[in-house]
């Protein structure tokens, strides 16, 4: 076997355009030149192919990710189920291998598939995610030079592609084919990229594997020099599936969102199909009415966790498979909007490491929604067993739903939320979905295991019925474990707005009757808050609340190496749901929040632990809009990618700098600041207001 075949990569792209692909290549090369000069003069611009081929090698990836992931999809769709597909770099790296064991590629389908831009072996393939044609040209961009080895039962091709003229970008490129001995029991395709840059060991492993990680190790073993990479979704769990409604495109299948935190797993929001890279997506939620979609997906994400949305293969993408097709694209992200909230409403309410992670967040959420849900019910009084009896065998691991609509309370009408109605709506449903498992006693003292929602746990408190568990059982009660970590929150947000509302009954105020704008107070220090307000009941307390603050930005700073914060107090400055504001340099805690009061007071009145790092958490958030607020686009230094990288450095380095002494454990000064006090009691929102606005409302 002598046959050799060579010619240029725009030739193929020229005839192919024309129509002449067939005759081109059963041509002698001196037909083949005629062909391709009667293409030319048939051609409106000359270098039309030229052109093409340029745009389709440097146009289509922003990174070497993609290269890899189009080799590596070639090579997961030529391969039979469970196979191998081995990365093997050079000592030196500047050579990268991708090996299939699938059953390779004839002369005709290395011609007319492999080179030929825009023709696919692929097409109506129902399992291959390989169609456009154009994947394998991306390889070019890392690698102008590279060598395909294929073999298959009857024969073996080498072809070789090297650049012509200077670059890069190159113009166009030369391409030589010629025959392999066959191998007997081999097959597949090796696939080798001669790069312009070497690439280390250690960074082509985490690029494979933020291309190829979440691919099915029972579809195929990805391996990167000996490392088997594709493990994340052995170690994540599906958390939710949605099938996908394309509209006048028919049903597309079903989304999954799974989710996880771990070993080769990034804490990204990406989106996949087949387990291969889409995109990430920095901010999965953009629309305004989801915003509340969009804290609970960074929560999530900043504790750790990654997700993925795997996208069925009915979804169409685009050419450079980095984004959804335009017109599926709505009904892709109206599907991913069901599968979060379906995770979060079934699901990550019983996840409890997900829930510890997430604490704080999920309870500024869970504070907004109790809120509401006090101001806009009446006191009822529960049914004894309206809940999901948890005792039973066949409803044990299962995902429980909410009681059906006729089995509810009738709802008292929702109160007024300044939210978009979508945000509303999720709220509410948060409110309805199973969160919490209790222990309910008849009348008869018989003991009963039940799921029940936040809502008529809210009714049990208000009617005096819930009560935590260790208290003695009595008929018609329900009993909570304040070892759940949800259920500690809730009872503890409880505690504190049934303090608050006695200390309002004492001080003859009441706080459901004030108005948001007679609360506002200016930023205030704690030398002008002790200078001025020294009379009013509580200023001690919350003078050692901000000395314990200054001490965790202390720690903080030092661990950092930042400058340390100037520490204050205002009231409804930015709004009634803002637990904590900065200006760029000092940081203000908002004193009319429910939240922040609640956090403060479990802290002077005793070491509470989970209350304690709610306010690390607190404070390392606006010390990390601080710190980037001086070289960060307002954009990011908000809530962007760079924001959540910055707080999980500054949270690291508090660990690291806590754990070696050089910072020590702020939590220890609690006994400090408390010595002296009287009563952890805080000053009421209203007597504050009045004392610091009172002189400028004299002027």
């Amino acid at each position: 076997m002598t046959e050799v075949y060579s010619g240029r990569l725009s030739e193929l792209l020229l005839v192919r355009v024309h129509g002449r692909s067939a005759c081109y290549l059963a041509a002698s090369r001196a037909a083949r030149s005629g062909i391709v000069e009667a293409c030319r003069k048939e051609a409106t611009v000359p270098d039309l192919a030229e052109r093409i081929l340029a745009r389709t090698i440097y146009a289509q990836s922003a990174s070497r990710v993609a290269p890899l992931r189009e080799l590596l999809q070639n090579a997961l769709d030529a391969s039979p189920r469970g196979a191998s597909i081995d990365v093997v770099s050079s000592l030196g790296g500047a050579e990268i291998t991708v090996t299939d064991r699938g059953r390779g590629m004839t002369r005709d389908e290395v011609l007319m598939d492999l080179l030929v831009p825009f023709r696919s072996g692929k097409e109506g393939d129902p399992f291959a995610i390989g169609e456009h044609g154009i994947g394998f040209f991306s390889a070019l961009e890392i690698a102008p030079r590279l060598e395909v080895k294929t073999r298959t039962r009857t024969e073996g091709w080498r072809l070789r592609v090297e650049p012509i003229g200077k670059g890069p970008p190159y113009t166009d490129f030369a391409w030589t084919i010629h025959p392999l001995p066959r191998v007997e029991g081999w097959t597949g395709t090796s696939v080798r990229l001669i790069l312009d840059e070497p690439l280390s060991r250690s960074v082509l492993a985490t690029e494979v594997a933020a291309a190829a990680a979440f691919v099915d190790p029972v579809l195929a073993r990805i391996y990167v020099d000996g490392v088997l990479i594709n493990v994340a979704r052995t170690r994540m769990r599906r958390a939710a599936r949605v099938p996908i409604d394309g509209g006048a495109a028919g049903p597309l299948g079903e989304l999954e969102l799974w989710v996880g935190r771990g070993d080769g797993i990034e804490p990204h929001f990406n989106v996949t199909q087949r387990g291969l890279l889409v995109n990430v997506r920095q901010d999965v939620f953009n629309s305004p009415d989801l915003s509340l979609h969009r804290d609970l997906a960074r929560a999530i994400v900043s504790a750790g966790f990654g997700m993925v949305a795997e996208l069925p293969l009915e979804v169409p993408l685009n050419k450079g498979r980095s984004a959804v097709a335009a017109h599926v694209s709505s009904a892709v992200e109206t599907a991913l909007v069901a599968a979060f909230e379906r995770f979060v409403l079934h699901d990550a309410l019983f996840d409890r490491e997900l829930l510890r992670a997430v604490d704080h967040r999920l309870s500024a959420v869970l504070d907004r929604l109790l809120n509401a849900a006090f101001a806009g019910q009446a006191a009822e009084v529960m049914p004894p067993h309206d809940g999901i009896d948890d005792s039973a065998p066949s409803l044990r691991g299962r995902v429980y739903a909410a009681p059906p609509q006729s089995e509810r309370q009738p709802k008292q009408p929702r109160p007024t939320v300044a939210a978009p109605e979508e945000v509303v709506r999720f709220a509410d449903a948060l409110l309805d979905a199973p969160a919490l498992r209790v222990l309910s006693v008849d009348g008869s003292l018989h003991q009963q295991h039940l799921i029940m929602t936040l809502r008529h746990l809210l009714m049990a408190y208000r009617s005096g019925t819930l009560r935590p568990l260790g208290e003695p059982l009595m008929p018609g009660r329900v009993y909570i474990s304040l070892q759940d970590p949800l259920a500690d929150a809730l009872w503890r947000r409880l505690a504190a707005n049934e303090a608050a509302s006695a200390a309002a009954a004492a001080t003859g105020h009441d706080r459901r009757s004030r108005r948001v704008g007679a609360l506002a107070m200016p930023r205030i220090d704690r030398e002008t808050l002790l200078a001025t307000a020294r009379p009013v009941p509580g200023v001690d307390a919350l003078a050692a609340a901000m000395t314990i603050l200054e001490g965790i930005d202390a720690s903080i700073s030092l661990a950092a190496d930042l400058t340390p914060s100037p520490i204050s107090v205002h009231q409804d400055l930015y709004g009634p749901d803002e637990m904590a504001h900065t200006d760029g340099s000092g940081i203000s805690l908002n004193m009319a929040s429910p939240r922040v009061r609640g956090l403060l007071l479990s802290v002077l009145c005793e070491d509470d632990v989970a209350a304690f790092s709610a306010l690390v958490d607190l404070m390392l958030h606006e010390k990390t809009h601080v710190s980037l607020a001086s070289f960060v686009p307002h954009a990011n230094a908000e809530h962007g990618a760079s924001f959540y990288r910055r707080k999980d450095l500054l949270r690291r380095r508090l660990l690291e700098a806590m754990s070696s002494g050089a910072v020590g454990d702020p939590m220890v000064w609690l006994a400090a600041a408390r010595r002296g006090l009287a009563s952890p009691a805080l000053p009421a929102p209203e007597m504050l207001a009045a004392t610091f606005n009172a002189p400028a409302v004299a002027a």
